[in-house]
């Protein structure tokens, strides 16, 4: 992965990068995002120039020995620790799953953790970072570097650590040996422990711009820009819920129907043919019921862009997305985005869901 390669995010790019060249950047520090935000690519892209012997002012020169072995993840100074399942037969350690990790993040870099979970394992399996690991950190920094410049450790989904892991590793993440740097990379720091926290420069890494998601769409999987835009919008900008997306564009059409139909119901106040609807067009298990108050969400969050952020009308307009312009202020397009969620939370505790949905649709014609 170089610097180029990197969807969006130049701006992070930029300052992780000035702060290395200048010296300035911390010994430990931890890219906090969601997956598809592209917190992996852009520690790899990091590594890759940190470690580049004929980098330039801008990227890593890919043909040194060291970018050489980059481009197999094989650089012997450039150490792994990911979550892996307890699985018969294998140590429960990122090095018994190199040869796994590196064939999946060649080929994947914007996947999620639940899809290298799936790589490894069942898809029900849970992925930790297991206490030995900790030994084996240690161990590997205290070593002298094999060509003898830097050392990197990347830990990916680095609040997956157990405590006991954690607290083992205080020491060194706060005095690592020299030449020495640590890349954390968490989805919910919130969850690692505060003491792993105060010990990193933290760098959040927001969504990606939509219109860079939804170039990267329509040059990857050849589509055209009004459905890339319509995939990178209702992603909000995360590039790995774009791509698994994009096996679901059809049912996104469905959904704008279906959106479309059920507002005019409730509006209309057809009780029995909404009952009917309900229980008709939108009865495929409690996943479409969860997907279609999504793209409602989606929806009523659009109106909203569009009513106060004129700057991001473009975008919007390039979308495929034929959905019903809602005529709401804001402060009822507040208190149908919380009727929804709230809809979304019950239905996720099992809650029946046509009853759920009618009641959606009695409530919202109260509140158009």
């Amino acid at each position: 992965m170089f610097f180029k390669e990197i969807v969006g995010q130049q701006d992070i790019v930029q300052k992780l990068r000035n702060s290395f060249t200048n010296g300035r950047l911390g010994h430990a520090t931890l890219l906090a995002g969601k997956e598809g935000h592209g917190c992996l690519p852009i520690t790899l892209a990091m590594s890759r120039y940190i470690m580049c012997r004929e980098r330039s002012e801008e990227d890593a020169c890919g043909e040194c020995p060291s970018c050489k072995k980059f481009d197999k993840l094989v650089h012997p100074d450039v150490h792994f620790i990911f979550p892996v399942v307890n699985k018969k037969g294998k140590d429960p350690v990122s090095d018994s799953y190199l040869v796994e990790w590196r064939k999946f993040l060649l080929a994947t870099p914007y996947a999620t953790s639940n899809d290298w979970i799936r790589e490894i394992a069942t898809e029900n399996s849970k992925g930790t970072i297991y206490k030995d690991e900790s030994d084996l950190i240690n161990r590997k920094l205290s070593m002298k570097s094999f060509e003898g410049y830097h050392k990197i450790m990347i830990i990916w989904m680095a609040e997956k650590m157990n405590d006991v892991t954690a607290n083992k590793i205080l020491k060194i993440l706060e005095e690592p040996p020299q030449n020495t740097y640590f890349f954390l990379i968490a989805a919910q720091p919130e969850q690692l422990l505060q003491t792993i926290l105060s010990r990193t420069q933290i760098v959040n890494i927001p969504p990606i711009d939509i219109a860079e998601v939804a170039n990267y769409l329509s040059a990857k999987y050849q589509i055209d820009s009004a459905k890339a835009t319509d995939l990178a919008f209702f992603a909000e900008g995360d590039l790995a819920r774009s791509i698994e997306l994009f096996d679901k564009v059809d049912e996104l059409q469905q959904n704008i129907e279906n959106f479309n139909k059920f507002i005019q119901l409730s509006k209309n106040e057809q009780t029995v043919e909404i009952w009917d609807f309900i229980n008709t067009q939108l009865d495929r298990g409690m996943n479409s019921y969860i997907e279609f108050l999504s793209y409602i969400t989606h929806n009523i969050r659009r109106n909203i862009i569009e009513t106060v952020a004129p700057s991001d009308n473009k975008i919007l307009s390039d979308s495929a997305t034929s959905a019903v312009k809602l005529d709401i202020n804001f402060q009822q397009a507040r208190a149908i985005y919380k009727l929804l969620n709230d809809a979304i939370y019950h239905i996720e505790r099992n809650v029946y869901p046509q009853l759920v949905l009618f009641d959606v649709s009695l409530q919202l014609k109260k509140m158009l």
